[in-house]
């Protein structure tokens, strides 16, 4: 009975959603741009609020439309929170000298009263864009991860406090990541987002290409499996499409309490804040990503579709499009500037720093491939580009 009145619920309050995509910005397609919150404090680029300003007004004359500002590492912020701590939190030893100027960059703002979400939202604002806070669905780090002291650096308290709350295998082994079966990593999650509903954003993008998985052979998963198919769980693949609608049943309950934070938010602020997705085009479902529900319930504003990895794939969004048709959700090729290389790891840093290793290259996606790329999903019938791991201002202009 709870169940069926808990659907008849989101059932009419679907009936209330109504998206309101994006609009192209100085050009004929939307264009959206993510910074991760992290890596331009880690190369010392964002010094402070100022640098902050300035990189969001240098978008002033570009095509952007969204600023997408990543609000966390791990499950650490890089804003003064009241749910999380602040990345690097009580750490003296940090495991990248680039960890510790990120963590001692945010902490001085924090202690100066500055939010970074704040300053990022009132500057997009200032320059003609519009600012989504960027949740990382599962951005947690394995444990032993460069002799633990990474997951120390980003992993926020609620994850060391409950390892119950994490991903298994079928073996019962633990992941890094925590698992939506739970109630409490929901809520967990759901606290983040109401917090910053609160500032002066535009909407919510939900990253779950940052970074799978979502489920696993957990106590309720396999339980309502067992319950379901009279099978034994565990002898049976993660990618098995009978674990679909399992996932989906927690991943939309998760995704309609997020509309449904926005919507109160939004009305006390008196107008519609957005809602968008960013998934992988083949493993979506597999995730727990039930897009068909989303669109066909107007709780999306626009949506990414991409390919988790590097950069360069290709694939066919049209049958996404042609999905979306009649949703009012605008759909977007993901795009991820880079095609080849690496994050630093603790003990290249150490032999950089020491002069006996010379930092390693990445590679790009080029002007030339960006604007043929764009032109082939523009004929497929997208909307937009999400551009991932690009800071490039003058890619970001004529399309």
């Amino acid at each position: 009975m709870t169940r069926f009145l808990l659907s008849a619920v989101f059932a009419l309050s679907a009936s209330l959603f109504s998206a309101e995509p994006p609009k192209p910005r100085n050009g004929s397609l939307i264009l959206i741009t993510n910074d991760d919150g992290f890596s331009s404090f880690h190369s010392g680029r964002y010094k402070g609020a100022e640098d902050l300003r300035k990189a969001m007004l240098a978008y002033k004359d570009t095509q952007i439309a969204v600023m997408e500002w990543c609000i966390i590492a791990g499950s650490c912020s890089n804003y003064p929170s009241k749910v999380t701590e602040l990345y690097g939190t009580g750490m003296t030893e940090f495991p990248r000298r680039g960890d510790k100027l990120a963590h001692e960059t945010v902490k001085r703002m924090a202690d100066a009263g500055e939010n970074t979400l704040g300053i990022v939202a009132a500057a997009c604002h200032e320059a003609g864009l519009s600012c989504y806070a960027s949740l990382r669905m599962n951005g947690d780090y394995a444990e032993s991860m460069w002799g633990g002291t990474f997951p120390r650096f980003a992993n926020g308290s609620f994850w060391w406090k409950h390892p119950e709350f994490r991903v298994l295998d079928a073996k019962g082994k633990p992941g890094s990541h925590q698992s939506f079966a739970f109630p409490e990593v929901r809520e967990f999650k759901l606290n983040i987002l109401r917090e910053v509903a609160e500032q002066d954003i535009d909407g919510i993008n939900l990253d779950f290409q940052r970074h799978p998985t979502f489920f696993g052979f957990e106590k309720p998963m396999s339980d309502a499996f067992k319950a379901k198919y009279g099978i034994e769980p565990s002898t049976v693949p993660q990618d098995d499409p009978r674990w679909f609608p399992l996932r989906f049943e927690m991943m939309n309950r998760f995704v309609r309490e997020v509309r449904q934070l926005l919507d109160e938010a939004g009305k006390r602020k008196g107008r519609h804040l957005g809602l968008s997705a960013r998934i992988d085009w083949k493993k979506y479902a597999t995730w727990g990503c039930d897009i068909d529900t989303w669109l066909k319930d107007g709780l999306l504003d626009y949506l990414v579709v991409g390919q988790y990895g590097l950069g360069g794939y290709d694939f066919d969004i049209a049958p996404f499009v042609k999905q979306a048709q009649g949703s009012g959700c605008a759909v977007l090729f993901g795009e991820e500037a880079i095609v080849k290389g690496h994050d630093r790891t603790a003990e290249e840093d150490r032999l950089i720093a020491a002069g006996k290793m010379k930092p390693a290259a990445s590679t790009l996606l080029t002007r030339e491939q960006y604007e043929q790329r764009a032109a082939k999903v523009r004929a497929a019938g997208a909307q937009g580009v999400h551009l991932f791991n690009e800071g490039r201002k003058g890619m970001m202009k004529g399309y």
